[in-house]
């Protein structure tokens, strides 16, 4: 039968009851002793202080030439100083040969051993155990005074002995002893208490508490659910409270089990899902194979028969696919329509032949109506990390160049658009977090002078040895939106740059989202106030999305010019730009379109533009700037059509430094 446990209030009620019942038996024992102690110790310097009292006196009364019955009297008169003491006094056989035997007191000698002990110069002291009288025997040494008379004898002769007795309860103890024993006793007392409660408390109370610490660290740290807390104790509350921790994990690992399922499982066919895949990867052998599976045009079935339909066909799906696995097989559904197989082994071409036309042939019957799952099947023979990519890679393959069993291979991932998109994206993220993204300078020729002295700054990607143009990874930046990062990159290099360079105009790109981060355009502002040439800089406007907020832009243009910066509009006369923009906007220059520039041979109406564009803009005070300058005959003609600025591969490809030596 189990112990019953107790609450600590009654534990601790318990302790102090065994303690007292300790303490009063200790009470009991230590009195015990100190009688003892006093009887054995006190007892016997008192009777020896009384023995020499009554001998001192004895013997000056006998120097005064007292008799024996003088004697005697004066001993009787000592009996009555204390109650019940009795003092006798016997003579010594030399005091005998002097004065004579007393046969009353040589009978008592001859017949005490005790006397005759102390008759040879030995203290004796006694205790009767029955009676409790104390007893001390005194032998009485001879001094120079005792030779006077006793002159047959010498100095440490025994002149004879007194017997004194008296009973113990008449002890007199000095209050120095007293107080001595009582602090003693009361240290003692102290001592054992303490003992006692630390032995009892830490027994009961302490150990336990330690011990379940312990077992809640030992499951803390094994991070194990499945374990329990267990430690012997008759305390209630720690009985309760290890309990309540149990029942606290039990309930956590039922939550993190149910939690676990929903996580990894598929709530309508109840199948392993995409998380529990993603889970497993790592555990499948390298030598497992993968195929995808994807049901065609699922949309119609939903769409024409509804959802409860389209979930039972699911269902059913799932089940026949796990009908036809074998040992080792695992299925997953991944999403709506995709599901895959992890086989044990690498499939020959035969074998996915068989595989498909098995699910191919699946019948599904719904009030009557039979249903059969037209499919498509990828697969992957090499099993890593990227075996799900790829087996999403070779379905879409499949769906792309219509067949029904597509088999992977490297060349197809590395034509994939998602993948190729993937591949950037970690490009761009290794760039920024390297600091690898840099400023080339592109020149821009002076058709009056004939001398470079403008630059436009284009942003470019450093990977390893390899250095890539923005249509690379611009659209991936803007996507991962981290295109303002770019922007911000290139807005403090170029300025860095050019912070000594006195008679260099250059360029920065600026699209509208820049001008709505407002991170973006407060550093540029910080720069070109910070920038001892800001004359020298250009802020070119991208015409990446239509430009329609006039007052947004102008008041951007107006704080750009601030500093006495110029603005420009690039890809002018294509796209949405117009002639509107001039009217609205506060601009300086105006950047020609790169195919009206290329056209320019062999379209008369892009010749007709350009030279338009270039009238009105020498009427509105505003530069021209022609992109894509490829030839020498492209920059004759707009040299004649007077537009200030040429740029292009003919006048000079971008380069991580300006052309210094043509400045």
């Amino acid at each position: 039968m189990a112990k019953k446990p107790i609450s600590n209030r009654s534990l601790i009620l318990r302790i102090v009851a065994v303690i007292l019942v300790i303490s009063v038996g200790l009470l009991f024992v230590s009195t015990e002793y100190l009688k003892r102690k006093a009887v054995d110790t006190l007892a016997s310097d008192d009777a020896k202080k009384t023995a020499q009292l009554v001998f001192e006196t004895m013997n000056t009364r006998m120097q005064e030439g007292w008799t024996k019955e003088d004697l005697d009297g004066i001993i009787k008169r000592l009996q009555g100083i204390r109650k019940d003491m009795k003092i006798a006094s016997y003579r010594s056989h030399k005091v005998e040969e002097l004065f004579g035997v007393v046969p009353r007191d040589k009978k008592i000698v001859d017949s005490d051993p005790l006397i005759q002990k102390a008759m040879k110069g030995e203290e004796i002291f006694s205790v009767d155990e029955d009676s409790g009288i104390v007893r001390f025997l005194y032998p009485m040494h001879v001094n120079t005074e005792c030779k006077e008379c006793h002159i047959n004898t010498k100095e440490g002769d025994i002149n004879g002995v007194l017997d004194i007795s008296f009973p113990h309860s008449d002890i007199k103890i000095s209050l120095d002893s007293m107080s001595f024993y009582f602090i003693i006793f009361f240290i003692l007392f102290l001592v054992v208490f303490s003992i006692l409660f630390f032995a009892i408390v830490n027994k009961k109370m302490v150990s336990p508490i330690l011990e379940l610490t312990n077992e809640i660290k030992d499951v803390e740290k094994s991070k194990d659910l499945t374990k329990r807390a267990y430690i012997h104790t008759d305390i209630q509350e720690l009985s309760i409270l290890q309990n309540s921790f149990n029942k606290l994990l039990m309930t956590i690992k039922f939550y993190y089990d149910k939690l676990l399922e929903n996580i990894y499982t598929d709530k309508l066919t109840t199948l392993p899902n995409l998380a529990k895949f993603q889970n497993e990867i790592d555990t499948i052998d390298a030598d497992s194979s993968l195929v995808a599976i994807q049901i065609k045009s699922f949309g119609k079935i939903n769409r024409v028969y509804g959802v409860k339909v389209a979930d039972m066909l699911l269902k059913d799906f799932s089940i026949e696919l796990n009908k036809i696995l074998k040992d080792g097989q695992k299925l997953y559904r991944l999403h709506s329509t995709e599901f895959v197989i992890i086989f044990r082994k690498k499939l020959t071409k035969n074998d996915l032949k068989i595989f498909y036309s098995q699910v191919k042939n699946f019948k599904f019957d719904y009030k009557g109506t039979e249903f059969t799952l037209d499919i498509r099947v990828g697969y992957v023979d090499q099993f890593d990390n990227s075996v799900l990519e790829n087996g999403m890679i070779a379905l879409k393959s499949a769906k792309k160049e219509n067949k029904n069993i597509f088999i992977f291979n490297d060349s197809v991932a590395i034509k994939d658009e998602d993948t190729n998109h993937i591949v950037w994206l970690k490009k761009l993220d290794s760039a920024i977090k390297n600091d690898n993204l840099v400023p080339y300078f592109m020149p821009m020729k002076n058709t009056k002078t004939g001398k470079i002295d403008k630059y436009e700054a284009l942003v470019r990607l450093k990977d390893e040895d390899n250095i890539y143009t923005p249509d690379k990874f611009i659209d991936i930046a803007i996507a991962s939106g981290k295109y303002h990062i770019v922007t911000q990159t290139m807005i403090r290099k170029v300025f860095e740059y050019f912070q000594d360079i006195e008679d260099i105009k250059f360029s920065i790109n600026f699209s509208l989202s820049d001008i709505l981060n407002e991170e973006t355009t407060s550093l540029l502002f910080r720069c070109l106030e910070q920038y001892k040439y800001s004359h020298n800089v250009i802020i070119e406007l991208l015409e990446t999305e239509e430009i329609s907020d006039f007052v947004l832009l102008n008041e951007f243009i107006n704080e750009v010019k601030k500093y006495d910066a110029k603005v420009a509009i690039d890809d002018f006369g294509s796209g949405y730009s117009n002639f509107n923009y001039i009217l609205n906007l506060n601009i300086d220059i105006i950047k020609l379109d790169s195919c009206l520039v290329q056209n320019i041979f062999t379209d008369q109406n892009a010749a007709i533009v350009v030279s338009s564009v270039v009238r009105v803009a020498k009427e509105l005070g505003l530069l021209v700037v022609a992109e894509r300058v490829a030839s020498p005959e492209i920059e004759n003609i707009l040299t004649i059509y007077e537009v200030d600025y040429l740029q292009g591969f003919h006048i000079g490809k971008p380069h991580f430094e300006i052309l210094k030596k043509d400045i």
